[in-house]
């Protein structure tokens, strides 16, 4: 064995100070399973629940590791670092492995960054941690980035696994009970076929769609079930691409009379691959949220960004999840490629135009690796360093880190302000709506939650009274 204990870390990124994750990271829990079947002794520290950079170093220090796996995004990355260099200088002789989304975007790049990382793990990182730690020689572990006397080497990319044949999470050794929520986090299916201009999911997990089988679903729902845990949310980028499964999937919950739980789709579903025969299933085994990627408010802007559907078809889905009773999220881009004024319009007319729960535009950001990416700098679009906003950007925060002849910087923040002010009076409504039989009150509690989510970030105290109220305004 090369290394025979590991501490698995999720950072806090922008978390606030007293706030508090809501559910377990999947990824990571697939990584603490790799682990469980090696002679690996490891524990984990996820830092979203409320784990100071001291805390996490006394921890460290204490348990005595001889690997640091740490999962990174690019968002604020250079905390993350400045965070590896803390572990280093206290653990000198621990190594330090990275995994995520940034690592798989930038791949030699983060070594180049930051000088205290001696490995990274690219795409599916279960399989490379694994045989790292078992001490399988380095140059012959697909996936892994390592440094050597002559300098940075990248093994190439590594074979997607069959994800059948992988165990789900666990968390054993996670600590469920200070979560903020009872939700457990599901990932049933990699990767999206899609060519969409913007996203960057082809870098961070692979294009090609993986997905388990029903079955195999249907296991992990039943043994969080048997847990009592009835609340899950299905991570997925691309949850129904194959709806044959979706409905195998429903068929298993039905006949196995699992009648009292609770999905979400937060992470949004194509429009396309859905109808309302197949959403009526869905409702009926306790799927009761989900999101649409619309995007954009109409064909032009669709077709510019290479989404593959039509503005048709995705408002007779969002009518159809409306009807059936779902609570209805609709994500949009400001910004796109040839977007003007008037189709950002198209956008906020749609946003206002069914009874949805919510609404959420995005400041596009063009992640490296991406057409988007590659089109704004060849047109020299950029109003902000890559250095600068792939670390800070946020797509909730008023920063355009581009703008275009058919929209300016100016119009890029004034969009992104009307936005902001359509996003909360859509949240008010529909609280108003659910909430209609506490009579005069109904208003009064809306506005407070829609206060309340105003502070994404709020302490613990303040997310538990928003997530209160959600839920007696679905009970309603």
């Amino acid at each position: 064995m090369r290394y025979q204990r590991v501490a698995l870390i999720s950072p806090r990124y922008a978390i606030g100070p007293n706030a508090i994750a809501d559910h377990p990271p999947a990824g990571l829990g697939y990584l603490a399973e790799a682990l469980e079947s090696t002679a690996v002794d490891y524990i984990v520290i996820d830092q979203r629940l409320g784990y100071t950079n001291q805390a996490l170093l006394s921890m460290i220090t204490e348990y005595r590791p001889d690997l640091v796996g740490i999962s990174m995004m690019t968002y604020l990355h250079q905390d993350t670092y400045a965070t590896i260099g803390e572990i280093k200088t206290a653990c000198p002789e621990t190594d330090i492995v990275v995994g995520g989304p940034h690592a798989s975007t930038l791949r030699e790049t983060v070594l180049k960054e930051c000088p205290d990382i001696d490995y990274a793990v690219v795409l599916e990182g279960e399989g490379a941690l694994k045989e790292l730690c078992q001490g399988i020689p380095l140059a012959k572990i697909k996936g892994l980035i390592y440094r050597t006397k002559s300098g940075i080497v990248f093994n190439g990319d590594r074979p997607f696994q069959h994800l059948d044949d992988m165990a789900f999470p666990c968390f054993s050794k996670f600590e469920l009970d200070k979560y903020l929520t009872s939700m457990i986090p599901l990932v049933t299916s990699r990767g999206c076929p899609y060519n969409c201009i913007y996203c960057p999911v082809e870098k961070a997990i692979g294009k090609r769609f993986r997905m388990r089988s029903a079955e195999s679903v249907f296991l992990e729902i039943k043994y969080w079930r048997d847990r009592s845990f009835r609340e899950y949310l299905i991570l997925d980028d691309n949850f129904t691409l194959n709806p044959r499964r979706v409905l195998e999937i429903c068929d298993l919950v039905k006949d196995d009379n699992l009648n009292d739980l609770n999905f979400g789709l937060p992470n949004g579903i194509r429009a396309d691959r859905i109808d309302r025969s197949m959403l009526k299933t869905m409702k009926d085994v306790g799927f009761t949220k989900l999101a649409f990627g619309v995007e954009a408010g109409n064909d032009k802007v669709l077709s510019e960004i290479d989404k593959g559907e039509g503005i048709e078809r995705i408002e007779e889905s969002i009518r159809a999840a409306c009807e059936l009773g779902f609570g209805v999220t609709l994500f949009f881009l400001i910004g796109s490629p040839s977007e003007t004024w008037e189709d950002f319009m198209d956008s906020i007319n749609l946003a206002r135009r069914y009874p949805v729960d919510e609404v959420r535009f995005y400041n596009l950001i063009p992640f490296p690796g991406t057409r988007l990416f590659e089109w704004v700098k060849a047109n020299d679009y950029l109003v902000q360093d890559p250095s600068t906003y792939l670390n800070s950007a946020s797509h909730f925060t008023n920063s355009p880190c581009f703008a275009t002849p058919e929209m300016s910087l100016r119009e890029r923040r004034k969009a992104f302000n009307l936005a902001t002010k359509v996003a909360r009076q859509v949240k008010k409504k529909a609280l108003s709506r659910r909430l209609a039989y506490l009579g005069p009150l109904a208003g009064f509690v809306a506005v407070v939650y829609t206060n309340l989510r105003r502070l994404r970030y709020a302490d613990q105290a303040m997310r538990k009274l928003r997530s209160a109220i959600a839920k007696v305004a679905s009970a309603g």
